[in-house]
């Protein structure tokens, strides 16, 4: 069996600790390690505070909401973060391996999650993050 979350909230860094909040309490169930935790808080952080992407998604009337969908299971925890202007996450990846080198956005990423997905909705891009439970030894 699987739960999920829908959350909005203003593209505004003063809301991302909602965000960071509510993913550690789907996280809780699961059992999830603090490290695995904080790897997919850190993901959802880098993607939110990215400059290439902190004003996607923005309107006439300002920068409009981001949404996060949370869905959990027994086995792992899947965050879907959007949307964003079509082609601005590729952008992003490129711009950041540019400036940071080695360890640019799509770098951090794929290290601290198993499985990131960019794909087209009908409001735009979406990231897909997923982070697997370890099996306890």
């Amino acid at each position: 069996m699987s739960d999920t979350v829908a959350l909005s909230f203003p593209r505004d860094s003063r809301y991302y600790a909602v965000a960071r909040l509510v993913v550690g309490g789907m996280a809780a169930p699961l059992q999830m390690s603090y490290d695995a935790l904080d790897d997919l808080q850190l993901a959802i952080s880098s993607l939110l505070d990215h400059e290439e992407l902190a004003t996607q998604g923005a309107t006439a009337d300002g920068l409009g909401d981001v949404q996060l969908r949370l869905e959990v299971d027994e086995h792992q925890l899947v965050a879907g973060l959007g949307a964003f202007a079509t082609g601005s996450l590729d952008r992003a990846f490129q711009r950041s391996a540019e400036q940071g080198g080695e360890m640019g956005l799509q770098r951090l990423l794929d290290t601290i999650v198993d499985d990131v997905s960019v794909g087209a909705e009908d409001d735009g891009e979406w990231v897909t993050l997923t982070k697997r439970v370890k099996a306890l030894a």
